[in-house]
């Protein structure tokens, strides 16, 4: 049987991939920093893919972006201002926003071309998040940003790229960049981190999640199936002084009293999903001793 498409071919690992049939590339090019492309997937419709990972698709985004802010936002105490590191689409800063108390939302992204490309061809993600009077939008490099800036935050959302020794990424999951991080939340506020898949590179998910316990005196892992990553998805959240991340059965209420506007995927339900992890997968977890450092850092198989 042939057809006539394209394909991505996205490696896992060194022994596993999935491809995907491309019928349309919107955009696709090589900037200083990484490659961008912006293609049709038969399945998945419209997704952003860079660097040859796939990061998000028109189909299914909401199921990242939201497993990756709700949680650790709605278990703080009225955050009124956070910082997002990566996060180009767009999407991570929408969901910020839907928080009633958020006045201030700061996004930091490396690369222009990713933001550009999302305000031509990606409204669906960001649905005008970039207007919205309380986002402040900086091109730069994450690291240094958090390095020099005095700001202080109720909660930092790092919307990254996986840790790639080709890159600069890796930095971003290591104790040292959490130790820098830390000191820029304030008591009570929080962190949260995507950590890589634990179907693919379950040694990446266990040490994130080992290095900000370390760093911050606890961490609180939990996973999703996001159908377009092929497999489930690993998420950190790490709060600053201790705390526990919001009961399963307070979601709703919470829900409906802090966040304007429609979500598709989380609610009470969802979340003791996500915090349930399976017991072979918590075994893992909780006997994890490698923390990620810059000298010896943890980075994805493929």
């Amino acid at each position: 049987m042939s057809y006539n498409w394209s394909w991505h071919i996205e490696w896992q690992t060194p022994y596993e991939f999935h491809a995907h049939g491309i019928t349309n590339v919107f955009f696709d090019k090589q900037t200083d920093f990484q490659r961008i492309m912006l293609a049709n997937l038969h399945r998945f419709g419209k997704t952003l893919i860079i660097d040859g990972k796939i990061q998000s698709s028109v189909e299914d985004e909401y199921i990242y972006h939201e497993s990756l802010v709700h949680p650790l936002l709605l278990s703080l105490n009225e955050p009124k201002e956070v910082l997002i590191l990566g996060g180009g689409e767009g999407a991570t800063l929408r969901e910020v926003l839907k928080h009633r108390y958020v006045r201030k939302a700061v996004m930091v992204d490396i690369d222009s071309t990713v933001i550009d490309v999302a305000r031509n061809y990606m409204k669906e993600w960001h649905a005008g998040a970039f207007e919205d009077p309380r986002t402040e939008l900086v091109i730069g490099d994450g690291y240094d940003y958090v390095k020099k800036s005095s700001e202080v935050f109720d909660a930092v959302v790092l919307d990254l790229t996986d840790p790639m020794r080709e890159s600069t990424s890796y930095k971003l999951y290591t104790k040292e960049f959490y130790e820098i991080l830390s000191s820029k939340v304030r008591d009570g506020g929080g962190i949260v981190t995507q950590a890589t898949s634990p179907s693919f590179s379950l040694e990446v998910f266990s040490v994130i999640n080992n290095t900000c316990r370390v760093v911050f005196g606890n961490s609180h892992p939990y996973i999703t199936y996001i159908p377009a990553f092929d497999g489930l998805w690993g998420f950190v959240a790490s709060i600053k002084g201790g705390g526990s991340i919001i009961k399963s059965e307070k979601v709703d209420e919470e829900v409906k009293e802090r966040i304007v506007g429609e979500l598709k995927h989380y609610d009470g339900p969802t979340h003791a999903s996500m915090f349930n992890i399976p017991k072979g997968l918590r075994r893992i977890l909780n006997f994890e001793k490698k923390v990620s450092t810059e000298s010896n850092p943890v980075v994805v198989p493929a």
